[in-house]
């Protein structure tokens, strides 16, 4: 028997749902969607800068590079973050934030911006930028 058939025979009627339970069945499940979510508790501090915040690192001056501007500030935007749970290095320690930079220019001439070098940023290292700061350099 083809499908077609099957459907206009009498058994079909058992598969076949009436208006009102199919109406009683979409609300019940769209109820279910408004219905709000438990959130997870996080057990991480939350970070100092959100992505796409304009944030900008200050370079001190280098007494064993001759080469080395006497200081120096990168600006860029935070594209992406990651929290360390244990130590990598001396540099990176445990329980902190680190935060990816696209560098956008810098009052350091002579570099090639913007620039992502994919190397994190420490939060302490970094600091919160205004458009105003930024349209200045």
């Amino acid at each position: 028997m083809a499908f077609f058939g099957f459907l206009s025979s009498p058994d079909s009627r058992n598969f076949a749902l009436s208006r009102r339970d199919l109406l009683g069945k979409l609300s019940a499940i769209g109820a279910v969607s408004l219905l709000p979510k438990p959130q997870p508790k996080s057990s991480y501090p939350s970070p100092e800068f959100k992505i796409g915040d304009l944030v900008a690192s200050d370079w001190e001056p280098d007494e064993e590079d001759d080469d080395a501007p006497d200081s120096a500030t990168d600006f860029g935007e935070v594209l992406g973050m990651r929290y360390v749970l244990e130590p990598e290095s001396n540099w990176v320690v445990a329980n902190t934030w680190l935060y990816y930079v696209l560098w956008t220019h810098s009052t350091c001439d002579g570099m090639n911006y913007p620039c992502y070098d994919g190397e994190p940023t420490r939060g302490c290292d970094l600091r919160l930028v205004g458009l105003e700061e930024i349209c200045k350099h």
